[in-house]
């Protein structure tokens, strides 16, 4: 992840998928890596379970269901460049709002 936008060209008509998760290695792009997160997360919601850390199981599973990470799916409606948001933080994603720029 970085703090500052990604400048990108996108294609009228083409779908995209920018990654919400800050894991992927095709940023600012989705590759995948958001399902290895989510899995790691609920892994350890069950490591908790086991080991009596934790006692509402389901409660925990719910919370962490509502933190998952998705790709925000999108089509470009002409050819054009923009800046997509590299902080994961963007109140616009997945285009910068400058965000970045108060941290």
């Amino acid at each position: 992840m970085k703090k500052e936008p990604y400048l990108v060209k996108l294609e009228k008509g083409k779908n995209y998928a920018w990654c919400e998760c800050a894991e992927s290695n095709s940023q600012p792009f989705c590759d995948g890596s958001h399902n290895k997160v989510n899995k790691r997360n609920k892994n350890l919601i069950d490591n908790l379970a086991d080991i009596n850390l934790i006692s509402d199981i389901n409660n925990a599973q719910k919370i962490i269901a509502d933190k998952r990470k998705e790709p925000v799916v999108f089509e470009a409606k002409e050819d054009m460049e923009v800046n997509l948001c590299g902080c994961k933080e963007s109140n616009n994603a997945p285009y910068c709002n400058g965000t970045h720029l108060n941290s």
